[in-house]
């Protein structure tokens, strides 16, 4: 009979060993959420990283189009100044040139004699 209990003690004991899964202590579900955090903040960090990059390639390109477009439009300004100087100065000659015709005209008209 001592044989059967010490079975029956057993098998109890199996069946209670077999029963409970093995359990994750807190250490290990706290190691497990501080690495997926871990996994967030460097995806995180990745992607920030990224998108610093591309702001500082947009600011770059923006900086180049402002100085592109500032010589374009001081050249322009350049062109439309020496330009409003010629047009002047054809203005000047043509009045000058019509002022001497005016001038000619005057003097070829006969003098008018009166008749009386």
């Amino acid at each position: 009979m001592g044989r059967v209990i010490g079975c029956g003690i057993l098998l109890v004991l199996a069946a209670c060993a077999r029963a409970q899964a093995p359990r994750q202590s807190d250490a290990m579900e706290r190691s497990a959420s501080l690495l997926a955090r871990l996994d967030q903040l460097e995806a995180d960090l990745h992607q920030q990283d990224a998108e610093i990059l591309l702001t500082s390639e947009l600011e770059y390109r923006h900086g180049q189009a402002q100085q592109i477009a500032c010589q374009v439009t001081n050249d322009h300004v350049k062109e439309i100044h020496r330009l409003a100087l010629l047009q002047e100065e054809k203005r000047r000659e043509k009045a000058h040139k019509k002022g001497r015709t005016i001038a000619q005209a005057r003097s070829a008209k006969p003098a008018r004699v009166a008749t009386n």
